[in-house]
């Protein structure tokens, strides 16, 4: 167990809106779940992960209100995670090679289906030219609005879109191994908040009012949330009372019967449960990676609370 590393903001971080992209139970993505497909002529289509973070952004957007839309392009950013990256990319090459030969292989394919291509293709699309952010892991989707909360404590940006996406490919899924090969199914999703500076406004759904990560392995995390993780939430809450106790919500790798969405589960979580799916008061959202970092934010959901 490491030394924890913690961020607890002078002044919370505005949740005005959240959207996510969740699958039916079969996790196939329909025409419902992508943006409208667009092709050039040097790039050729989207790729498929690229076009449901799309849909994801473009529900968030239509979810804002006026002055959060006419936040000013430089001022906002894309902050992003994901586990597989482009891994669905390098498989259709290595099979396009195999099938057709190397000759059939489009440079562009690369090039777009790299990890940071798809927030770069969001930013693109919405004109949002503040700082943009690639997280790569499985908490990678939380680690990406720890990540865009840092740039709007540092005042680099005023609102920034943040989340994870995933689009497990077919042969991973197959071949997947332990922890994850647990979960009752590995699917696509994404998820994405629109976090902003500032006071709260009215019809915001929630605040960010801390964060903390730190290292556990398996035995010492398991320990630490039969605890509810005081650890992590006195150090993302340095300032509260010691029997501060937020509900706690935990995402995991392969958890026995769930549906696991990679690095987009942590964001679906967070707007599920902003939807309503929580009680009002703080909630712990803590995300357990591959490896041995958890991440954990606080969210305030009754905005208007001082």
């Amino acid at each position: 167990m490491s030394a924890l590393t913690s961020r607890a903001p002078r002044r919370a971080f505005r949740i005005a809106a959240a959207a996510a992209i969740v699958p039916a139970a079969d996790g196939v993505l329909t025409d419902a779940h992508l943006h409208a497909e667009r092709r050039s002529r040097k790039v050729g289509p989207l790729p498929l992960k690229a076009r449901m973070t799309l849909a994801a952004a473009e529900r968030l957007r239509a979810a804002l209100g006026d002055a959060d839309r006419a936040t000013p392009a430089g001022r906002t950013g894309v902050s992003l995670g994901t586990l597989f990256g482009a891994i669905d990319v390098a498989e259709q090459c290595v099979g396009t090679v195999r099938a057709e030969g190397f000759e059939q292989v489009t440079p562009s394919w690369y090039a777009a289906g790299l990890p940071n291509a798809t927030a770069a293709i969001v930013a693109s699309l919405f004109d949002w030219r503040g700082p943009n952010l690639t997280f790569l892991g499985y908490q990678a989707g939380l680690d990406a609005i720890v990540g865009a909360c840092r740039q709007l404590a540092a005042g680099h940006a005023d609102a920034v879109c943040a989340g994870g996406f995933d689009l497990p490919s077919a042969r991973y899924v197959a071949r997947a191994d332990a922890p994850l090969r647990d979960a009752q199914a590995l699917h696509p999703g994404a998820g994405v908040v629109w976090l902003a500076a500032g006071e709260a406004r009215a019809g915001d759904l929630g605040r960010i009012v801390g964060w903390s990560q730190q290292a556990l392995d398996a035995d010492a995390f398991d320990a630490a949330h039969a605890r509810g993780f005081p650890a992590l939430v006195a150090a993302a809450l340095p300032d509260a009372p010691a029997d501060t106790a937020p509900a706690v919500h935990v995402v995991r790798p392969g958890a026995p019967g769930t549906i696991d969405r990679l690095a987009a589960s942590a964001p679906v979580a967070l707007a599920e449960g902003l939807a309503g799916a929580w009680r009002p008061g703080l909630h712990a959202l803590v995300v357990k990676g591959l490896g041995a970092l958890a991440t954990c934010v606080i969210v305030d959901n009754q905005p208007g609370r001082e």
